[in-house]
């Protein structure tokens, strides 16, 4: 009996291990949280079943609007929904919609939000920011000081990034992302395709390319991780799974369904592919085109391509943002050492005979 119990447990154990190799695909695929109670789910621990049973990795939970007020967003100082996420497999994080003016009770939201436990922080700014400058760079000061300051303090590590959201198409709206730029760790731009509508809706593709190509051409140097509005339920499963792909492992949905979002929409998400493997090193366009899928992205030290037949590749070249060629091969490599690059955005092209295949990564 003891020998049979031993050789069951070795088989479980095989088996979760083989399982937990399965699952870890590297996404960090998220969807968005605005008020709970209109969502008519019984709990947050309801809630975080419900979007790690599709798949989802992170909820974006909203914190705040404007300055840190707890009367009216309780979440900010809820450690209990913390737990109850993170015992899910659900990995928390907060947002805060801002405005001009008022910067230190604004910032304070992100001090509080570390504390209570949340994992990361995003800043979503809008129309109010459409050229500024000097308010802009007020408040993005603001939150990266309580950043800072949380981490002092022991609230957060070097891993709590701190994001920001806004437009998909910047230079519509005047953005000053050079400013933003030395503050941030990542942008989410809205590429709210359902809502441009139009040609829009056939070219998820291009839609991507085009906000990663105005971002760059403002200034921007840290990943894009494209949010993508789903509540007109217009883009298929298929095309939501597409769009995630192609924008990459933290990309995610605007929002968890109520208050205005048709519950339907809960259909569409449960059937989005979830479980795309981010972990590949290389994914190529037959197009052509620049898409900026080379995984992991951000990168650090190395690069970890295909094998040469994989990639069918006769040699490679890496350019910086500004153009300039940094490395040249006359074969491929399998390993790229990047440790020496300077931190910024790059452009690896793989030279094949008949056609370049270009990928954006990003060093960080």
């Amino acid at each position: 009996m003891k020998r049979l119990l031993l050789i069951l447990l070795l088989t479980y154990t095989c088996m979760a291990a083989a399982y937990a190799q399965d699952e870890d695909n590297c996404s960090e695929l998220g969807v968005w949280l605005w008020r709970f109670e209109q969502t008519g789910q019984v709990s947050h621990t309801n809630l975080a079943r419900t979007i790690a049973s599709m798949g989802a990795k992170r909820i974006y939970v909203k914190v705040a609007d404007g300055g840190f007020d707890p009367s009216s967003w309780s979440t900010i100082l809820d450690g209990g929904l913390i737990k109850e996420y993170i015992d899910e497999g659900v990995s928390p994080w907060a947002w805060s919609y801002n405005y001009k003016g008022n910067v230190a009770a604004q910032s304070q939201a992100l001090y509080f939000a570390a504390k209570t436990g949340y994992e990361g922080y995003v800043i979503d700014i809008e129309i109010e920011f459409n050229g500024e400058d000097e308010t802009l760079e007020a408040l993005m000061q603001a939150f990266y000081a309580e950043r800072e300051r949380a981490i002092a303090d022991g609230f957060a590590n070097e891993d709590f990034k701190l994001y920001v959201t806004t437009w998909g198409n910047p230079i519509l709206h005047n953005y000053r992302i050079d400013i933003i730029d030395k503050y941030v760790d990542g942008y989410m731009p809205q590429t709210y395709i359902e809502e441009w509508g139009g040609s829009h809706l056939n070219q998820i593709e291009a839609c991507i390319q085009e906000g990663v190509e105005e971002y760059e051409s403002l200034g921007a140097t840290k990943p894009l991780h494209h949010i993508l509005s789903t509540a007109q339920e217009i883009l298929t499963a298929e095309e939501i799974t597409r769009f995630l792909e192609l924008s990459g492992p933290e990309s995610s949905l605007w929002r968890v369904p109520g208050g205005g979002v048709p519950f339907l929409v809960w259909d569409r998400w449960r059937d989005v592919d979830w479980g795309i493997n981010f972990c590949e090193s290389v994914s190529t366009s037959n197009s052509g085109v620049a898409h900026g899928l080379l995984y992991p992205n951000p990168a650090s030290d190395k690069i970890h391509l295909k094998s040469h037949d994989e990639m069918g590749a006769q040699a490679i070249e890496i350019y910086r943002q500004d153009g300039a060629l940094i490395l040249s091969s006359s074969t491929p490599l399998e390993v790229i050492d990047i440790s020496t690059f300077p931190a910024g955005m790059y452009y690896l092209v793989e030279l094949h005979k008949e056609r370049r295949i270009q990928h954006r990564f990003i060093k960080i």
